[in-house]
Parts: C-alpha cells; sequence; structure tokens
C-alpha cells in the first residue's frame, strides 16, 4: 500500500529546470556578448580619437602660422586685425578652426559681403573676402557712416574707399543708426544713384534729399559742368525714363542758351525749367 503525500508541496518537472537553466545561460552568453562588443566599440573609438588627435588636432605640424587675406578693399592689409576679429591667431591648430563657423563671423562685420575660408596644410589659412562697395554718405559729407546700394549701414573708417567723391544723402536723421543696419526707406535714392552709376555717366549726383517720401530732390552736375537740382516724384518708379527725359531738357536747354539750372519732372511728360 503506498504512502499518502501529507506534505502538500508539488513535484517540480526535471524538464522544466532544464529549460530555466538553458535560458539562463543564454542570457549570460548574450550579455557577456554585448559587454566584449561594447569595449570593443569603445578601444575603437578612443583609438580613432588619439590618433586623429596625434595625427592632425594635437599635431604642431599643422599650428596656424600664416593667415592671407584676399580682398579688394579695406581689410586688403590687414590681416591680423581681421583674423584678431574673429577670433583666430597664430599657434591655432588649423584642425580646430571650423570654417563654416569662421565664416559666419566674417559675414558678421558690416563692410562684409560676402566671404570663404580655406585650410591650406599645412600651416595657413586663407580668408577670402568680397567687401560691399559704398554708394552714399548719410546725412552730411563727414558723416562716420556709409552705405550700399542696397541700404547696408557701414562704419566709414571700415569701408573700401570709393574711387569718386560719394553723394550725400541729406534729410535723414543718423540718431539711433547702428552698423549693419539696412535702411530701406534710402531705397528709391539709392535705386536712383545706381541708375546714374550704370546708365548714366554724364549725370554726377552730388547730394539727395530723402526728407519728403512723396519726391526726390537731387543736385548734380552735367557732364561734369552744368550744375542742376532736380525734382523727381517717388510714385513714379521709372527712374529710367524720367532721367532720359532730363538729359534731353538739360541738352535743349543749353542749345537754347537757357542757364536756369532747376529742372522739375513732378508734371508727367512735361519738364519744367526754373
Amino acid at each position: 500500500m503506498t504512502a499518502a503525500n501529507t506534505s502538500g508541496a508539488k513535484k517540480v518537472p526535471v524538464r522544466n529546470i532544464a529549460n530555466v537553466r538553458s535560458d539562463r545561460e543564454k542570457f549570460l552568453r548574450a550579455l557577456f556578448v554585448l559587454l566584449l562588443l561594447l569595449g570593443a566599440a569603445g578601444i575603437a573609438f578612443f583609438g580613432i580619437y588619439g590618433a586623429r588627435r596625434f595625427l592632425f588636432s594635437g599635431n604642431d605640424r599643422f599650428r596656424l602660422r600664416e593667415i592671407e587675406v584676399r580682398s579688394g578693399g579695406y581689410w586688403q592689409d590687414k590681416a591680423p586685425q581681421l583674423a584678431a576679429r574673429i577670433g583666430v591667431h597664430p599657434g591655432d591648430n588649423l584642425f580646430l578652426l571650423d570654417p563654416g563657423e569662421l565664416r559666419r563671423r566674417l559675414l558678421a562685420i558690416p563692410g562684409v559681403e560676402n566671404s570663404e575660408v580655406f585650410r591650406i596644410l599645412p600651416d595657413t589659412l586663407r580668408l577670402r573676402v568680397i567687401e560691399r562697395v559704398p554708394r552714399a554718405v548719410l546725412s552730411n559729407p563727414r558723416s562716420e557712416w556709409v552705405v550700399d546700394e542696397t541700404g547696408a549701414v557701414i562704419p566709414r573708417l571700415e569701408s573700401m574707399s570709393a574711387t569718386v567723391p560719394l553723394p550725400v544723402i541729406l534729410g535723414i536723421s543718423t540718431t539711433g543708426v547702428k552698423a549693419g543696419m539696412v535702411l530701406e526707406s534710402l531705397r528709391p535714392a539709392l535705386e536712383l544713384i545706381m541708375l546714374t552709376v550704370r546708365s548714366f555717366p554724364d549725370i554726377s549726383i552730388i547730394a539727395v534729399n530723402v526728407r519728403n517720401p512723396e519726391r526726390l530732390e537731387f543736385f548734380m552736375r552735367f557732364r561734369g559742368q552744368k550744375s542742376c537740382k532736380v525734382i523727381l516724384p517717388v510714385r513714379h518708379q521709372n527712374f529710367t525714363y524720367l532721367l532720359s527725359a532730363l538729359q534731353s531738357a538739360i541738352i535743349y536747354a543749353e542749345r537754347q542758351g537757357d542757364t536756369r539750372g532747376t529742372f522739375d519732372l513732378s508734371f508727367g511728360r512735361n519738364v519744367i525749367i526754373r
């Protein structure tokens, strides 16, 4: 007769115990492989980092010794000043200088319109700078500010020199004006100035008054001889037509011996001479 099991405990099948052990062994093996891979990756990373530092960023052969500036304006012969302006110093490692970041710093300079940065191995940094061309002086002939054709404000002392005297834009206050600002209100005046530079060489503008937003009054010399005062309506927008009409009116007046010097183009196709 078989004795009864009075303890109430259940027997665990031998097969289930074996499965648990097998799963645990698989987990430990997988963990070991993972740790091994992580260790190998870490060794590779630090090996590459160390090699890169040894060969490039920590190599004295690539210390900056020469800074070249290529520009057609103010910064051409001022490599040390321009380098200091963008935070570059002799002795810096060439591979620790980010060309993209240096270009952004160059473009932050008010007189710089575009730029390129090149690393020339083993020890040279080349800065190519395209500078804004000053087209007018703000407020008075001795102002500290000039503007390019887009209305961007440039410190006069940091602008490329003009080959001819610049027109003066009158009727504007320089209070609150800062380097790098773009003065949209000057667009009509600058459009007029640029049109004479590119298409009407006989007209040399001396000054433009922008006090009245409805019209431009400017003072000019025709062919370097006749001095004139001209009134143009801003609303017309076709400055090419107006300047053609002005030029024809001046030539006609000269032929007629008319010495009057004020030309008012505010009345459509008619040019009033006073």
